[in-house]
């Protein structure tokens, strides 16, 4: 096998296009899986907002009993350090959690739209930009002696381009469209996971 350089061909970047239809149902699918796992969160979200909800009233309360000279204020600043650092904790993991699935689903649309277009984009983009086409997609691509390309590609585009994924959201698309609803996958699941969808962000 000899290594291309990074020029590449036309065809190794043909090979990585993705047609509208299984962009469509890969979109519809892995979103759909999104969709699954933030309502899997749904518990610790309820109960972290509930903890807030909790730490806000003790604050809240602490500072009426020192006002009435219950509590001294050495005793009021050690807790209201407590509680801070705990509220602070609690907002962070709150904002992680939507933040990730914000960052991946935005990671998601971005890659399906340059796999969509791949062809196009670098059949008019000059050298530079072809170069920076293939680093993006490709983490290698080979040709034997026949001019067979074989290819390596690149975080996410190694886990949309297994052709067992694409093959299980047309499925899906198929089932869904059958049953008139874009609703939870039944399909595709252990593959998201398994190819690095869930963490795209």
């Amino acid at each position: 096998m000899v290594r291309l350089n990074v020029r590449g061909p036309t065809g190794a970047v043909t090979q990585v296009q993705i047609d509208s239809e299984t962009t469509q149902a890969l979109s519809a699918m892995l979103h759909a899986r999104f969709d699954e796992m933030m309502s899997e969160g749904a518990a610790e979200l309820a109960d972290l907002a509930n903890r807030r909800t909790q730490l806000e009233v003790e604050q809240h309360k602490l500072l009426q009993a020192h006002y009435a000279g219950a509590i001294p204020l050495d005793l009021l600043k050690r807790e209201q350090d407590r509680i801070t650092a705990s509220l602070e904790t609690i907002e962070h993991r709150i904002s992680a959690h939507h933040g990730h699935y914000a960052d991946a689903r935005a990671n998601l649309n971005d890659s399906l739209t340059l796999l969509s277009n791949a062809a196009d984009i670098y059949e008019h983009a000059d050298d530079a930009n072809r170069r920076l086409l293939n680093q993006a997609l490709f983490k290698a691509i080979y040709v034997d002696e026949d001019n067979d390309v074989r290819v390596g590609y690149r975080t996410p585009y190694d886990g949309l381009s297994i052709p067992g994924l694409q093959a299980d959201a047309l499925t899906w698309a198929a089932e869904a469209k059958k049953e008139g609803q874009v609703g939870t996958p039944t399909k595709g699941g252990p593959l998201v996971e398994s190819s690095n969808l869930t963490h795209l962000g």
